[in-house]
């Protein structure tokens, strides 16, 4: 019995660097592509007299692709460190409020698409001691979902401190939760809105809240059906002391 436990364990082991590695190796590429699109983009808008219309909404939609395309293979390489317990964060004095606009302004396009009226209310001046690239993640997993599940309505994105913690909030008015998918949204691979299934993975809201909680964090929801849901982020300022510290 014990070596068919360890054989899964190695099983599962080298499954979980595939997918870091696999990860890896889609999402380099896409990198430069992104800056290519995004300057391609910039160029056309700059031509706006004498470029076609049609050109330039085909670079918006490369654009919002090769995004997307980032985003999915990010969260796969999360998972893969999260579960190899290889999860690395590197704080440092960060403009929270600057990150949050800068995140909201590269969803504006994909809010357009999808008609949802993007809108912020950032208090500015939220400085913290945080992993820049980790809440940068969790926003725009917060933010994606927003818009996936909120579809049509508005999607509001709020910062506020109370010079303790910073609490982000990203609220849709879209289809909503019902209490027991409330309890499951943070499953890992969770979709629990079978009714609108995306063609994501189902892990983004899981990724999101592991990041949260290595920065000593925490994130909730709170949904009614049909009336949308709030996703709430509390992060502290600064880091906790050692003795502190809650598993």
């Amino acid at each position: 019995m014990r070596l068919i436990v360890d054989d899964l364990r190695l099983a599962v082991r080298a499954r979980d660097d595939f997918i870091v590695i696999a990860a890896h190796e889609l999402r380099n590429p896409m990198t430069p592509i992104q800056g290519f699109a995004e300057l391609a983009l910039a160029s056309a808008r700059r031509a706006e007299a004498t470029c076609p219309p049609r050109l330039t909404a085909l670079l918006e939609e490369m654009q919002g692709a090769v995004q997307e395309f980032i985003e999915r293979a990010t969260n796969l390489l999360d998972i893969g460190r999260i579960e190899a317990d290889n999860l690395q964060l590197n704080p440092s004095a960060i403009d929270l409020s600057v990150l949050v606009i800068s995140v909201v302004e590269r969803y504006e396009l994909k809010a357009a698409h999808g008609n949802s009226p993007l809108t912020h209310d950032i208090a500015e001046g939220i400085f913290a001691e945080l992993d820049h690239l980790a809440v940068g993640q969790v926003i725009e997993n917060l933010l994606s979902n927003a818009l996936k599940f909120g579809t049509g309505k508005p999607v509001t994105v709020r910062l506020r401190s109370d010079g303790q913690s910073a609490c982000l909030q990203v609220q849709d008015l879209g289809i909503g939760m019902r209490p027991d998918q409330q309890a499951r949204i943070f499953g890992r691979f969770e979709q629990v809105l079978t009714q609108h299934r995306g063609s994501g993975f189902g892990i983004g809201l899981w990724v999101a809240a592991r990041l949260v909680k290595a920065m000593s964090g925490r994130l909730f929801v709170a949904s009614h059906p049909g009336m949308g849901s709030t996703f709430t982020v509390m992060l502290p300022l600064e880091p906790p002391n050692p003795d502190q510290r809650t598993t």
